[in-house]
Formats: structure tokens, C-alpha cells, sequence
């Protein structure tokens, strides 16, 4: 058996437990597998018009609907970028992870100058240092991350939207692994662009992208300032959004996983799905505790995804190693240099239950076992099993 590519028949499921790509949920894929028909035809564009409606309550937006395109998450931050700023504008980026660093190539590519103002990884984002900046120079726009896969840690975006929207400046926000797991209100917190992707929290494969855009920013990206533009052009994408129609040629396969998850989402209830995402990962994060793990975020966490330290002793990659090949679990390791013998992240977004929260912290307290630790997989179970009973 190989862990790694997982096999019809294997003893032991595989289990994709990384922070994104998820495990996608068994509807989903019976909707990919539908016949393609016509992207501009009646059955398609009743569907894609339903995906907007359902997508709006999820972003927390009354206004346009959001532009839905192939690309991946990268993709994604780089559409918000070149239609909010250009060459020789300001950009600010709050920077507490992996991701801002992203934004920072990104807009550097385009000739934008960029400042930063950043913090340690896993620590909040610095109000109070992004209102510093803001007061001392015009800045074109402000790049956040929602959700910070690398660490853990969940940015105040009401806090943050409140500071940017008494200035000039547009707010753009990667909401890639928070979007349909973590709260968020675009309009009521003043977020001028979300861009988000499909692998994570809303269920899908990874290769579609989508992009809500407030008022605010339509006043700036339809001017020609902006830099070059073209596939990621928001002015191209306005108009067909508007009529319920897509830019380009569809991914339709894509778009019927897209609809069949949103419906999912729909079932359950947003608010019920918000809830179920925030009380698994507080149970993981409780059961791993337990288990002599501790919880890597000083920020407020993310419910979409548990970033670890392991035990003391326990190396992470031989971990992440042990449960891929002992029992088929897929974790994540981290991109940090200092951290990479110690940071286990694991996901809790899309279509999780609480079966999965248990099986990966026996998983976890076996895995452990098995390198030499002594982990109380009693008393992690206990911990967890009493976060899922409330």
C-alpha cells in the first residue's frame, strides 16, 4: 500500500486531513461527473445563477455578485491585486505568515511599492500599526489575510475593515482557507474585495476561484490607472456577472461541485456550518492538548484549521511520516525553517464531523506511540468528546 496515492481496497481509508486541499464529499463528485452541456445554455446559467445567490449569504454581501473564474487561490490574491493597485501606487500589506509575503511578490510584480507592517508568525495582525501607517502615507489599498493556513491565526477583519474605511484606501482580503468555515460580513466590516478559492471549506477540487467586489472599489478599479490588466480584469467580469453569465468559457464541471456544496452548505444552514467548523477545531485543539501537543497561534485561532507543536522529543516530519504511511493520514508540515521540526497543521474545514476530529487524535496519540512518546490517548479523547458534547 502506498499512503501517499491512495488505492481501492486499501486496509486503511486515506484520510486528506491537510488545511486544503479537503476530502471532497462523495455528492460533490457525482455532480463533477454530470454530462457537460452548454456553459451560455439555459440549464447552465439557471445553475450558475443559483451559485451567486447562495454565495452572497456566505460573504456576507447585498451588492454585486461575485465574479466566479478557473484559477487557482494564488490566482485569486493576484486578481485582487492588479485591480486595486498599479505601478508606482502604495500598497500596504499586513504581514503575520506565509501568505502576506505573497502579496508582497505579487504586487511588487506589478511595480507597486509596498510597505508592511508585520508581526510574528501566528501573532494577531498589528491594528494599531496599520493605523499608524495609513495616518502617515496614502496608501492605494491594504492586502489581508483572513485565515493564515501557515499558522493558524484569524485576523480581526471588523477591526481592521473599521480602520481602513476612514482612509482612501481599498481593503482586499485572501479569505482562501476562511471563506464557508470562518465568519464573514464583506459589507458590514467594510471589506472592498474577498477572493477566495474552491479546495478548502467549500468542498470542491482545487482550479476555481471567485472574487466579491464592494462599491467602493468599482469607483477605483474601473479607472485605467490601475496597471495591466486582462484575464483578471474585474471590468470585464462585471458586466456577465451582472447578468448571471460567465466571462469566459465556464469550468462547468467545477461549477456543478461548486452548486452541489453550496447546497450542502444550505442543508446544514450557514450558521450551523459556522458553528460545526468552530466547535472541531476546538475539540482537536482541546484532545491534542491533552496529548502533550500544544496550540501554535498566540492570535485568535482559525475553526478551519489546528496548528500544533508536537510533544517534546517528537519530531514533526518523522510524525507527519508515521501517519502517512502507518495509517494513512494526511497532515501538513509548515514552510518555516525554525519550525519545521515541531509545526503539525491539520484541517478542519469542509465536509468534517466529529468521527474524523476522534480518528485523528487517535491517529495522532498511535503515531506518537509509535516514535516513543507516551501520550494519555484516554484523556485526549475525553477532552475532545466533552468540546463536541456542548
Amino acid at each position: 500500500m502506498n499512503a501517499r496515492f491512495p488505492i481501492s481496497g486499501d486496509a486503511v481509508p486515506y484520510r486528506l486531513r491537510l488545511p486544503g486541499p479537503t476530502a471532497v464529499p462523495e455528492r460533490v463528485l457525482r455532480a463533477m461527473a454530470q454530462p457537460v452541456v452548454a456553459h451560455r445554455g439555459p440549464e447552465f446559467l439557471e445553475r450558475f445563477r443559483d451559485i451567486h445567490a447562495r454565495l452572497k449569504p456566505i460573504l456576507g454581501r447585498a451588492g454585486a455578485a461575485p465574479h466566479l473564474f478557473a484559477s487557482t487561490g494564488i490566482g485569486a490574491m493576484e486578481s485582487a491585486v492588479v485591480n486595486v493597485a498599479g505601478p508606482g501606487q502604495r500598497v500596504l500589506i499586513a504581514n503575520n505568515g506565509q501568505w502576506g509575503p505573497v502579496f508582497r511578490r505579487l504586487a511588487e510584480a506589478i511595480g507597486a511599492e509596498v510597505d508592511e507592517v508585520t508581526t510574528p508568525p501566528g501573532s494577531p495582525v498589528d491594528l494599531e500599526g496599520i493605523e499608524r501607517a495609513l495616518k502617515a502615507k496614502a496608501y492605494a489599498a491594504v492586502l489581508a489575510v483572513h485565515s493564515e493556513s501557515s499558522t493558524g491565526a484569524l485576523t480581526d477583519l471588523k477591526a481592521l475593515g473599521e480602520i481602513v474605511a476612514r482612509t482612501p484606501a481599498l481593503l482586499a482580503v485572501d479569505s482562501v482557507s476562511g471563506l464557508g468555515g470562518a465568519e464573514m460580513r464583506q459589507d458590514e466590516w467594510g471589506i472592498d474585495v474577498v477572493v477566495s478559492a474552491s479546495q478548502k471549506a467549500l468542498m470542491c477540487p482545487p482550479g476555481l476561484a471567485l472574487a466579491s467586489v464592494s462599491d467602493k472599489a468599482w469607483e477605483v478599479i474601473q479607472r485605467d490607472d490601475r496597471g495591466p490588466r486582462s484575464y483578471f480584469d474585474y471590468r470585464r467580469f462585471r458586466p456577465n456577472s451582472e447578468k448571471g453569465e460567465p466571462t469566459y468559457t465556464a469550468p462547468v464541471a467545477m461549477l456543478n461541485a461548486l452548486h452541489e456544496a453550496l447546497t450542502m452548505i444550505g442543508e446544514e444552514g450557514l450558521d450551523a456550518t459556522l458553528a460545526r467548523h468552530k466547535r472541531l477545531s476546538s475539540a482537536l485543539a482541546a484532545g491534542a492538548t491533552a496529548l502533550g501537543f500544544s496550540v501554535f497561534p498566540k492570535a485568535t485561532p482559525s475553526p478551519t484549521l489546528v496548528v500544533l507543536l508536537t510533544p517534546e522529543g517528537i519530531d514533526a516530519g518523522a510524525l507527519i511520516e508515521r501517519l502517512a504511511t502507518g495509517y494513512n493520514t494526511i497532515v501538513a508540515a509548515t514552510r518555516f525553517e525554525d519550525l519545521k521540526h515541531r509545526m503539525v497543521r491539520i484541517g478542519t474545514m469542509g465536509a468534517v464531523g466529529d468521527g474524523d476530529i476522534l480518528t485523528d487524535l487517535h491517529h495522532l496519540a498511535s503515531a506518537v506511540r509509535d516514535l516513543g512518546g507516551r501520550p494519555d490517548e484516554a484523556a485526549g479523547l475525553a477532552a475532545a468528546a466533552e468540546v463536541l458534547a456542548g
